[in-house]
């Protein structure tokens, strides 16, 4: 009896030698390049005309203290966040008739080299528009006039990859103010129609601008 217990014995190590095995998982980590580019607050602008100065002189948004104010709220906050470095350009076509009760003329154009931007960090902004990232209009005087055609706004500087907390910044608007590249003629010359090829009349128009993120070269 004994004997046939130690046989059991040998049997029950044998199996579970033969269960023992090694195996293996293989982890592959693919990690893309992300580019997200928001506009958190500020994308509807309302500009307004309503006096003599205006059309003379432009308006701008609050940030501009002390000048004429007719844009609310006059910027918007854009932050990007990326795993590589970036930049973005805007674009964006004529005012057209429409964006309110009483539309221009038909057939009118405001031409959208009225309309102008100039950057600025957000105070929390960690990254510097003059530092990792670079940018060319940092002031009214040195306004971006918007074309149809896409401009570079904010670029790569010493490498501007990282979060929403390192890439946040305001565009500042203004439009008739004929500063930087912006349109050297005034509003109400242009309404006037003493700016030839020009043509608008007084009422509501509106256009769109586009934001497009690209990886930098």
């Amino acid at each position: 009896m004994k004997k046939l217990v130690f046989l059991f014995g040998i049997l029950f190590a044998l199996q579970t030698a033969l269960f023992a095995q090694d195996t293996t998982v293989v982890f592959n980590a693919h990690l893309l390049s992300t580019f997200q580019l928001n506009v958190v607050d500020g994308n509807i602008q309302e500009i307004i005309f309503d006096e003599p100065l205006d059309y003379n002189v432009g308006v701008y948004g609050p940030h501009d203290i002390g000048m004429n104010q007719g844009i609310l709220p006059g910027w918007s906050t854009v932050t990007v966040e990326a795993t590589e470095n970036w930049y973005f350009t805007i674009e964006a076509v004529d005012f057209i008739p429409g964006g309110g009760p009483d539309p221009g003329a038909p057939g009118s154009a405001i031409p959208i080299t009225n309309l102008g931007v100039w950057c600025d960090e957000e105070p929390t902004a960690i990254h510097s528009l003059s530092g990792e990232c670079s940018c060319l209009y940092l002031a009214p005087d040195d306004a971006l006039g918007i074309t149809a055609a896409p401009v570079t706004l904010i670029g790569n500087g010493t490498g501007n990859a990282g979060t929403i907390d390192d890439n946040i910044f305001w565009l500042n608007w203004m439009m008739g103010t004929m500063l930087g590249s912006m349109n050297t003629n005034t509003m109400l010359a242009q309404l006037t129609g003493s700016v030839p090829g020009v043509s608008f009349t007084t009422g509501d128009y509106t256009t769109t601008a586009y934001l497009t993120l690209h990886p930098a070269p």
